[in-house]
């Protein structure tokens, strides 16, 4: 019998988004699994021309089958090429290319995730993503803010996307910040004690931001690549994988889904469908 998915409760005020990226095969054959023991779903970012180029990657049969389990299917450009300094053809090409890329599949994506991560400050590529998706992946940082006001690097207090000034602002919709775990592999050189003791360290950042009775303010969005226990650079060894999901799901916490977001365009901030935020 299957644990039962405690981590889902409804008046838990401990959350986790969880993304997976780049279209890799262990994602289906491994990572599902274990997501699908506990109940939780994720989203999994797709470079279109990466489906099916090698054993390595996804079939459109295998991100079907995602779908239809009610895992959350977005995009992350056709080809996997840094943003900045393409033409303007090149960049529509890997922005909206990619939503009808998947558009053609059968899948709406409104959330688009830059490669690498690195294109919160680039202004033509923020208004490329703004004019197809409701929201971007796009950075790094311990914890999402959903006023986009927990930041030192940013004296903003709400999500828009420009200043007064016309400059971009560091934390906006387009440019949601995410948690590294290969980060973090790499830092502890694969020991998956040590890196374990930081996950836990990092999913329960939230709790001084966040109250008991559910409000939610911070959501460590939790990076996840290769699901295999080759200790590459993009690599989570499966065995941490599953000690990291047995322990969401047995301390209570709710595993969101990215697409689960809304953007309320009156007060400028982010907020998760059905769950209070200050």
């Amino acid at each position: 019998m299957s644990p039962t998915p405690s981590g889902n409760s409804s008046a838990s005020s401990k959350v986790v988004m969880l993304t997976f990226g780049d279209t890799l095969k262990s994602q289906f054959t491994n990572a599902k699994p274990i997501l699908d023991k506990y109940g939780f779903k994720g989203s999994f970012f797709i470079t279109c021309l990466w489906v099916g180029s090698d054993k390595a990657r996804m079939t459109w049969q295998d991100i079907l089958a995602l779908q239809m389990d009610g895992q959350n299917i977005e995009s992350k450009t056709m080809t996997h090429r840094r943003m900045t300094n393409l033409s303007p053809n090149d960049l529509n090409y890997e922005v909206a290319g990619s939503k009808k890329c998947l558009a053609d599949h059968g899948i709406n994506a409104t959330i688009f995730a830059t490669t690498h991560g690195n294109e919160w400050n680039n202004a033509t590529v923020i208004n490329a993503i703004a004019k197809y998706y409701n929201f971007a992946v796009n950075g790094f940082a311990p914890l999402m803010f959903l006023h986009c006001d927990g930041y030192k690097q940013s004296s903003q207090h709400d999500c828009r996307t420009y200043f007064d000034n016309g400059t971009l602002t560091f934390a906006n919709r387009y440019s949601i910040r995410e948690w590294s775990h290969n980060n973090i592999d790499k830092a502890y050189s694969y020991n998956d004690t040590k890196i374990f003791q930081r996950f836990v360290q990092e999913v329960n950042s939230q709790n001084r931001f966040n109250k008991e009775n559910g409000t939610i303010n911070a959501v460590p969005v939790i990076g996840y690549h290769d699901i295999v226990n080759n200790k590459t650079r993009d690599s989570t060894d499966v065995n941490l994988f599953v000690q990291e999901m047995k322990y969401l799901h047995d301390n209570g916490f709710r595993v969101l889904t990215l697409n689960q977001l809304g953007y309320d365009t009156n007060r400028n901030v982010i907020y998760i469908n059905n769950i209070p935020s200050s």
